[in-house]
């Protein structure tokens, strides 16, 4: 950790100038690298978080969710669980220096400037960033970091106290957004330029989503009624077709690592393809556009020769634009997902009238396009009709088991889940979550008869910080919230 410090500010000038389309017009002396105005250093924390979004270990977890397959050179070994802490170093530093350290010292300066707004905002980012940690890693320092003269080797705090610590930082967002003092300046919010209520919306659905991990189903449902509540309010990472602002999965699957990564037997291909045996399709729902605008089955037409991740762009001379196109935003925080988690946690109470009309909510937004981009709409026909009571009965259109009709409703709602949560982190913190419940997906090693239960920290972490686990947690350990 205590590497971390060292490049608190400059990293702002990296990033930004990395990113310049985010950091249009921003008047910034070149000469002064040791300090940055508050909101320069929020544009930079927030491009870092994009970073993490899209990083190595994203496309890793995609590849351990079974949403893609690593089938050559380093992606085939991380496919088999081959994997070390090297692989985690970028990550680590966004979530720490990049972004959570970062807006520490934005805040300190929104404070002495009395801008709640921008304390707000800061806090929301770094809460995403935190809670991902998490989730992802389990253990891991919190209290102590960011004051490396009183802690130069942070403990690594037990993950649900980190989870109850992240909690508070939304809490503290949330007033400050309330508040409605102060501003930040134009453009230097990439997300929403500022817009108070739609980073409340974020907050409340990423409150709703850790307490759904952490299996505190009644407090999630309350954070998602007031989460977010239309499409517009979606935390996506805004991408464009210039050099240096692409989607990070279409960077590294088509300029950077071209032919390492395909959809090779991933199990999302098994049930969202209509030509399947074990297609999730019935009478009322049609899979055909989502499948094809997930992935392009083109055979030797394709970067790999098979089935793969959709990076179809227009901005290239494609006709259509895939998930991962060019210029695609990447999904953070969303709508989908708070009508989701609305959708779970009234079936954990369980209350399944309310749960049915939650998901038939969510179903009547893919009807009208959801989040599939317009090329595919207009080319492929779209139908989530409403399911009724009768449809999870045994022996019923979406119960062809003998579940009784809460257990099937439940099943529904985890594989909606799961198919919506594709190049989403959030779709691995879910197979694990409800892997020891022995309900929703159950996916088949790639190796051995154990599946990945997290990721290991950083090695730069391992290698400069006394308090490292010891010895370090195995690739196969559940973490707390998952045990």
């Amino acid at each position: 950790m205590k590497r971390l410090f060292q490049f608190v500010i400059t990293t702002v000038f990296v990033y930004a100038t990395s990113c310049s389309n985010f950091v249009k017009d921003m008047n910034v002396d070149p000469n002064n690298v040791t300090d940055a105005p508050a909101d320069m250093m929020l544009t930079g924390a927030q491009v870092a978080s994009v970073n993490f979004n899209g990083s190595r270990i994203a496309i890793i977890a995609n590849m351990w969710s079974g949403y893609m397959t690593g089938i050559q050179r380093q992606y085939l070994n991380y496919q088999n669980y081959q994997y070390t802490a090297v692989e985690t170093d970028d990550a680590w530093t966004y979530i720490y220096n990049q972004t959570y350290i970062q807006l520490e010292k934005a805040i300190e300066k929104y404070a002495a400037a009395e801008n709640q707004r921008g304390i707000g905002i800061s806090r929301v980012i770094q809460a995403y960033a935190m809670s991902s940690a998490a989730a992802l890693y389990g253990d891991v320092p919190f209290s102590q970091f960011g004051d490396p003269q009183r802690f130069p080797n942070p403990v690594f705090d037990p993950q649900t106290s980190v989870y109850a610590g992240v909690q508070l930082l939304l809490d503290e967002g949330i007033a400050a957004l309330e508040s409605g003092k102060g501003a930040v300046r134009s453009k230097s919010d990439i997300f929403f330029d500022g817009d108070a209520a739609k980073w409340l919306g974020v907050a409340h659905t990423l409150k709703a989503r850790m307490y759904l991990e952490t299996r505190e189903y009644d407090k999630a449902y309350s954070e998602a009624l007031k989460g977010i509540a239309a499409p517009a309010g979606s935390l996506l990472s805004p991408h464009t077709a210039t050099a240096g602002t692409r989607n990070r999965y279409y960077l590294h699957n088509v300029e950077e690592r071209a032919g390492d990564v395909s959809a090779r037997n991933a199990y999302l291909t098994t049930i969202l393809d209509p030509a399947s045996k074990t297609y999730r399709g019935n009478a009322k729902t049609d899979e055909t556009a989502r499948f094809n605008f997930y992935y392009i089955n083109l055979g030797t037409k394709g970067i790999t020769g098979e089935i793969e991740p959709n990076y179809l762009s227009v901005a290239r001379g494609d006709s259509l634009n895939g998930a991962i196109a060019m210029n695609a935003s990447s999904p953070m925080v969303t709508y989908e997902e708070n009508l989701l988690t609305l959708a779970e946690a009234a079936a954990r109470k369980p209350d399944f009238n309310a749960a049915l009309g939650h998901l038939n909510s969510f179903r009547s937004f893919m009807n009208s396009g959801g989040y599939i981009d317009p090329t595919y709409r207009s080319r492929y026909a779209l139908k989530y009709q409403a399911y009724t009571e009768a449809d999870f009965v045994p022996g019923g259109m979406a119960n062809p088991g003998q579940w009784d009709k809460a257990r099937a409703l439940l099943e529904e709602i985890l594989e909606e889940r799961y198919v919506t949560f594709y190049v989403r982190l959030i779709g691995f913190n879910d197979v694990r979550r409800t892997r020891k419940e022995g309900i929703g997906i159950k996916l088949t090693p790639s190796a051995g008869n154990r599946l990945p239960e997290r990721f290991f920290y950083g090695q730069n972490e391992i290698n400069s910080n006394a308090n490292a686990p010891s010895p370090l947690p195995d690739l196969f350990e559940p973490t707390q919230v998952n045990k």
